[in-house]
């Protein structure tokens, strides 16, 4: 097995792509997983742990009951029972995943392997291998799962949670009722947020701690208190914080400690009142986390969502918005440093009404350099600017250029 697994890995994309086809399995095969759209990051995660386990394993050429789930692959069993999804549901997921890593498996071998017998062996030592290692990693799991659904059966959680999920679903709640359970008022202002981590290995509760620290860091930097946290998806936290009468802060920037919280961003919805507008903020929360992964804003990064609503709503159909970018700014798309300083030199012209000096003052260059840039910057593109103004600017904060140049 070591051989058949080093020969196979030495190509370093064919274990990211095996991890899409699980993932994609997965989330066509059980619609309840599939419902959620955010937990398709951590069915990936999951997979691909799991996937590198063996890996190492039987490069190690340690035998498959020597298999221990990985922090990600326990973290995914916890997420299923926060979620309210069922066991089953979590075995289905990993026989399915063995099954499609099993045809990726053969169909490497019968590319690879031309003498029949050996081409024989290598299936057959696939199945038993992959076999014996998924059931070692389902013993482990089911005691993970069963463990944290005691606890989380037991916890606040769990009931801040199922809460917050009937206020977000539009169910009828009672609201004096619902803010006793939450312990945090729901007939004021809210605004919601969602802070998230892309960086950090294990996940579990010690990155949710890291979350929860930079939340109340971000909310305590505006100088409002008292937020409601709740656990989402891997890696993931939403959250609100209230008033009554006028917004506590106005002009105050919502901020990240990089260096305190490393990896965390955050979005933010705009404020709204009473239980509509806690659905709304959130919604309008996840919107700009969207458009923050799609940009790959840095971390540190806070994202609102005024300043992305365009943004937003063009870039709900991924497939479409990158088509859109690509036929507004054609060459402009280059990934060198000319495009990008290009591209944001365009982007703050357009947002100051193409004003050349303007522009010069918020970059803090020359008159004369706005002028060129933006010469230079027509020469690559495929339409006029000023035919095209409004959809240029579009497509300009649909790549993500969030420094100025």
């Amino acid at each position: 097995m070591r051989d058949l697994v080093l020969r196979f890995t030495e190509d370093p994309e064919w274990l990211p792509s095996v991890s899409r086809d699980i993932t994609d399995a997965i989330h066509a095969e059980l619609p309840d997983i599939d419902a959620d759209p955010e937990l398709r990051g951590s069915t990936y995660a999951s997979t691909d742990s799991v996937l590198r386990l063996l890996v190492d394993l039987s490069g190690s050429n340690l035998p498959p009951h020597e298999a221990v789930p990985p922090a990600a692959a326990v973290d995914y069993a916890r997420e299923f029972v926060r979620r309210g999804l069922s066991l089953d549901s979590l075995l289905r997921a990993y026989h399915i995943g063995q099954a499609t890593f099993f045809a990726r498996w053969s169909e490497r071998a019968r590319a690879d392997i031309s003498d029949l017998g050996e081409l024989v062996e290598a299936i057959e030592l696939g199945a038993s291998w992959t076999f014996d290692y998924i059931e070692k990693l389902s013993d482990g799991l089911v005691r993970r799962y069963g463990e944290e659904r005691e606890r989380w059966v037991r916890s606040s959680a769990a009931a801040r949670a199922q809460v917050v999920d009937a206020l977000l679903t539009g169910e009828p709640v009672s609201v004096d009722a619902s803010s006793r359970r939450l312990g945090y008022e729901l007939a004021r202002s809210h605004q919601a947020f969602v802070l998230w981590c892309n960086t950090w290995a294990d996940g579990g509760e010690e990155a949710l701690a890291l979350l929860e620290r930079a939340a109340l860091g971000a909310i305590g930097s505006i100088g409002a208190g008292h937020p409601l946290l709740v656990p989402r998806a891997r890696l993931s936290l939403v959250g609100w914080v209230g008033w009554r009468g006028d917004r506590p802060y106005e002009a105050e920037p919502l901020q990240l400690d990089r260096r305190a919280y490393p990896g965390v961003l955050a979005a933010f919805g705009s404020p709204g009142h009473g239980v509509a507008g806690f659905r709304r903020s959130h919604r309008e929360a996840l919107h700009a986390r969207r458009v923050a992964q799609l940009t790959r804003h840095r971390p540190g990064s806070v994202t609102n969502y005024d300043d992305v609503a365009l943004a937003a709503l063009a870039s709900a159909d991924v497939e479409q918005a990158t088509e859109f970018v690509m036929n507004e700014l054609g060459q402009l798309t280059s990934d060198d440093d000319q495009s990008r300083r290009l591209s944001a030199t365009l982007r703050v012209y357009l947002e100051e009404n193409m004003s050349p000096l303007r522009a010069s003052q918020r970059l803090g260059v020359h008159e004369n350099t706005i002028t060129n840039r933006i010469r230079t910057a027509q020469e690559l593109l495929p339409h006029a600017i000023d035919h095209r103004a409004c959809e240029l600017l579009v497509a300009l904060r649909l790549i993500g250029l969030t420094e100025e140049a």
